[in-house]
C-alpha cells in the first residue's frame, strides 16, 4: 500500500508541474461528466491536460483543489494544499514527528486522496547544509508519504 501511494503521489506531482491549460472544449465529455458529478458545489477554475490525463483546478469552500482523471474519466485522485503542520490530523502529525524528519523545514504539504484511501506528502529539506566554499552541497531533498486513516468512533 505505502509503495502504491508514493507511486501515486509521484506520478501526481509530475502530472501538475507538466500540464499544460486547456479550454473545456477540448476536455472529453466523460471526463467532465465525472467531475461534475463527484464535485457538485466546486467553481471549476480551469483544466490542465497531460498525455496520461485531465486536472481539474475547482474550489470548494474557498480551498483550491486538483482533481485527476484518465482520459476516458476514472478518477485517479484528488490533491488539496495543507497550509501549516498544525492543520494535520493528530496522527499524521504524530508520525511525521517520529519519522526521523521532524527538524527538517517543510516545503510543502498536500493531502491525496485516491479510491484506495488517502494521504499526505510532505516535501522536505535538510536546510542549509554549506560546504567550506559556501556552497550547499550537502542539501537534501526528501519526499515523505504518511498514510492515514480516520478512527471511526
Amino acid at each position: 500500500m505505502k509503495k502504491l501511494l508514493a507511486a501515486i503521489a509521484s506520478f501526481i506531482l509530475i502530472q501538475h508541474v507538466s500540464a499544460q491549460s486547456v479550454s473545456i472544449d477540448k476536455v472529453p465529455k466523460p471526463v467532465q461528466s465525472a467531475f461534475y458529478s463527484q464535485f457538485p458545489p466546486a467553481t471549476l477554475k480551469k483544466w490542465e491536460i497531460r498525455k496520461e490525463g485531465y486536472i481539474a483546478v475547482f474550489k470548494v469552500d474557498g480551498r483550491k483543489h486538483y482533481a485527476y482523471y484518465t482520459a476516458d474519466g476514472k478518477w485517479v485522485a484528488t490533491e488539496t494544499r495543507v497550509k501549516r503542520t498544525r492543520h494535520l490530523p493528530e496522527q499524521v502529525r504524530a508520525a511525521w514527528l517520529n519519522s526521523g524528519y521532524a527538524h527538517w523545514y517543510v516545503h510543502n504539504i498536500r493531502k491525496l486522496e485516491t479510491a484506495e484511501g488517502h494521504s499526505y506528502v510532505m516535501h522536505l529539506n535538510n536546510g542549509n547544509t554549506y560546504d567550506a566554499n559556501k556552497v550547499d552541497a550537502y542539501n537534501q531533498d526528501h519526499t515523505l508519504v504518511l498514510a492515514h486513516q480516520p478512527v471511526l468512533n
